[in-house]
């Protein structure tokens, strides 16, 4: 069966709850006449899949690919390579800018020719003669088992992508770069057919956060190591092999989506082409939310302030930073209550140091962390939602709080700011709905906590700048039409072509 449009998602829908999923929910249910199917990437057989969601009827055959697992006749006997295989794979090797595009499309179609084969490329001799090469045998003071390693490891992935099977599908859609979006480059090299990317966060940008302060990768000055600034030959290798997945993934994308203009001058300076940029802010439905807590009355007098924390409890949406704002707020406001609302089981020793550090500061009286629940049952109680993460892109959070009439405090990443102080003239004019503090800074955090609930007149205010905020720029129809443009567009494109 030949689908309208085929996701492809790394580690997201229908798999994993909140954020991207999220976003992959809502728009299927939101377009029923397009059929849907995805490519799931997920790290391996070993972990335990649970779909998260009731799948829309138009969401059907989804595919699953699991990175770290070997495919079908991966460990028989290996093809010989054809002539062409290693002078391609070496000018992969020499940058993606200096013509390493082209060779990209090679390997691609070498691979899934039976021209390349995965036996081969990590077995055979001229395989280790180019590892030795790139290594530089004869002038590296690096250890050749660990370069060895991470050479295997981070190469390994990456040739059981090229040979990935490909759902037929008039459109491919990849929500990220990183592997999701090598194999929308390939879904397009092998079909001719168009390859949208949308990027909420910016992949490449994350990888690299990740990578500076990695301990798995092995470092001589890692007892002492200062991210950014004692990277070794190994983060570089690892940099550039993601920053070449996001290279790969724009140039090879028709149209690129992203949510705010901040991602949109990041992704032009990695790369992509500012002609194929559209910037298009996540939305949702305002009548799900609007006034929900506005119509409770503001907080004078209120005894006890509810503060609302709502998002995966994992270490990049840093909790911990929170919980310490919470004891200064507790110190200086009295009495408040504090609900903690979303999964646990991505990170569940971080969960755990969460919940220790509540105990450690003697908050357990007033911090219940409540699971993941359905969020709409406590907006009409929460006087504040707070945000503390150390990267973001457009958290749905802080489109849904403000709407229902919560004003919020967040981190100064991603799209934050604009979302709670306004993205231009008219919409700054409608005033602030929250206040941005500082990342990874309790005091600053707890000084905005205090400010919004220690000022009721201030509240008000921003209770109802959240919502007119809401209402005029952000609803989910124009942006699930806009999306329907585009799919039938190209849709009908493909069907012309093929």
């Amino acid at each position: 069966m030949t689908h309208d449009v085929c996701f492809i998602l790394e580690g997201t829908y229908p798999f994993v709850s909140g954020g991207v999923s999220s976003w992959v929910h809502s728009l299927v249910k939101a377009l029923p006449e397009i059929n849907f199917t995805a490519l799931c990437i997920m790290p391996s057989r070993e972990q335990r899949l649970e779909v998260k969601y009731v799948l829309p009827r138009n969401f059907r055959d989804y595919e699953v690919f699991y990175l770290h697992d070997p495919g079908e006749g991966e460990n028989g006997g290996g093809k010989k390579l054809t002539a062409d295989a290693m002078p391609a794979l070496r000018r992969l090797h020499e940058g993606l800018g200096n013509g390493g595009l082209s060779a990209f499309e090679n390997v691609v179609r070498l691979f899934r020719s039976g021209g390349m084969s995965i036996q081969e490329l990590m077995h055979g001799k001229k395989a280790w003669d180019l590892l030795l090469s790139q290594y530089g045998i004869d002038s590296s003071d690096d250890s050749f088992i660990d370069y060895f390693w991470t050479y295997r490891i981070s190469h390994l992935p990456l040739f059981r992508v090229l040979q990935a099977n490909l759902p037929d599908a008039r459109v491919y859609h990849s929500l990220s770069t990183g592997y999701a979006g090598v194999l929308g480059a390939i879904a397009h090299i092998v079909t001719e057919r168009p390859f949208l990317l949308t990027e909420h966060g910016i992949y490449f940008k994350e990888r690299r956060i990740e990578i500076a302060q990695a301990d798995w990768i092995f470092s001589q000055k890692s007892r002492h190591a200062r991210p950014e600034r004692d990277l070794n030959r190994l983060h570089g290798l690892w940099m550039r092999i993601f920053q070449s997945f996001s290279l790969i993934s724009y140039h090879y994308a028709e149209r690129i989506f992203t949510l705010f203009e901040g991602n949109r001058e990041t992704e032009i300076a990695d790369g992509a082409d500012p002609d194929k940029i559209e910037v298009l802010p996540n939305a949702i439905a305002p009548e799900r939310f609007y006034n929900m807590r506005g119509k409770k009355g503001g907080i004078a007098g209120k005894d006890p302030l509810v503060i609302g924390f709502v998002g995966r409890i994992v270490p990049i949406k840093d909790l911990k930073t929170f919980i310490r704002a919470i004891k200064i707020v507790a110190m200086r406001l009295g009495r408040i209550e504090v609900r903690i609302m979303g999964p646990t089981d991505e990170d569940p020793s971080y969960a755990i140091a969460c919940r220790e550090l509540v105990r450690e500061l003697g908050l357990q009286d007033v911090v219940r962390f409540l699971g993941k629940v359905d969020v709409k049952d406590h907006y009409p109680e929460l006087d504040l939602l707070v945000l503390t993460s150390m990267s973001e892109a457009q958290p749905l959070v802080l489109l849904e709080a403000p709407c229902a009439g919560i004003p919020c405090v967040a981190t100064d990443v991603g799209a934050c700011r604009e979302l709670l102080e306004g993205r231009n003239t008219e919409d700054r004019a409608l005033g602030p709905s929250g206040m941005i503090s500082r990342p990874a800074d309790p005091i600053d955090t707890a000084r905005c906590i205090a400010g919004i609930l220690g000022d009721p007149e201030l509240w008000e205010a921003m209770s109802e700048a959240g919502r007119k905020r809401v209402v005029r720029y952000y609803s989910a129809h124009d942006l699930y039409e806009r999306y329907e443009t585009v799919y039938r567009e190209h849709m009908a494109r493909e069907t012309q072509e093929v």
